[in-house]
């Protein structure tokens, strides 16, 4: 079992702050949100995880609901790029600061890195 989090979190970090967990008055808007909401052993050789299946989800947030689409965008060129795909996003207005929700699911060989799309 890899944490992919902190990767995810470099590749994703000259966009805007990230962080782990979501807290009230973030130093700064705009600002990332990263959560492993799922993270499955598909295959195992020789005792040890050799597939995963990762399911990845991102909270972006911004005081600006044109800014946020304009970084929700980048971010997803970020992760597209490196194979990681989206299976779902959803923009949410009724909360005090703007929110693009969106998820990620994808295979990873732990052994390589390789990042398989599915």
């Amino acid at each position: 079992m890899k944490d992919v989090l902190p990767t995810v979190a470099e590749m994703l970090g000259g966009l805007a702050e990230t962080a782990l967990a979501y807290r009230d008055g973030f130093s700064s808007l705009p600002c990332i949100v990263l959560s492993e909401i799922g993270n499955t052993s598909s295959v195992i050789l020789s005792g040890t995880d050799r597939y995963s299946i990762i399911t990845l989800q991102l909270d972006i947030y911004h005081s600006d609901e044109a800014a946020l689409r304009e970084l929700t965008v980048s971010a997803n060129d970020v992760l597209a790029e490196k194979g990681i795909k989206r299976s779902f996003s959803q923009f949410i207005t009724d909360e005090k600061v703007p929110r693009m929700c969106m998820r990620y699911r994808f295979g990873l060989d732990e052994t390589t890195g390789r990042v398989v799309s599915l």
